[in-house]
């Protein structure tokens, strides 16, 4: 069991605030989604702290924090909490996410997808936004609407 109550991030709350809103809406309807209440619900209210969105790394990271402080779940419920964070709440580092994962988070086609992994592998890691908008065979348009879903670190 959690030992700190609301003084940082539990899963839920950071759940939460992945909605980027001050009153955070309802966590979407998939089965991960009790796995998170389960593992989290004891020691955090889900408005209890906002924070911004995580890449997958980051969500990693997050969870590995709150299992340290006692979170319970087996190694499969934990995995299934970050892909759900990842999925729904998740920041997409476009120098190192797997084709799927952009194709899922930003909703690029694989054609565009497999065009910024091939960028990165030809170029080197992608610097920043102006860049990415460069790359050839992938909508400018779409990027920017997906600006705040994407990392360039971390």
């Amino acid at each position: 069991m959690c030992s700190l109550k609301s003084a940082t991030f539990g899963l839920l709350a950071i759940c939460a605030a992945a909605f980027g809103q001050d009153q955070p809406g309802p966590l979407p309807d998939v089965p991960a989604r009790k796995l998170l209440q389960k593992a989290c619900s004891s020691c955090h209210e889900i408005e209890a702290v906002i924070v911004p969105r995580r890449t997958r790394i980051g969500w990693q990271q997050s969870v590995d924090d709150m299992i340290a402080r006692g979170a319970e779940g087996s190694d499969a419920d934990m995995a299934a909490i970050v892909e759900y964070l990842v999925t729904y709440f998740g920041k997409v580092n476009v120098n190192t996410a797997p084709v799927a994962e952009m194709e899922k988070v930003l909703g690029l086609s694989s054609a565009e997808a497999q065009a910024i992994a091939a960028y990165r592998q030809e170029h080197g890691k992608i610097k920043d936004f102006e860049e990415l908008k460069k790359v050839p065979d992938v909508s400018a348009e779409k990027l920017q609407s997906k600006r705040g879903l994407i990392a360039f670190s971390q």
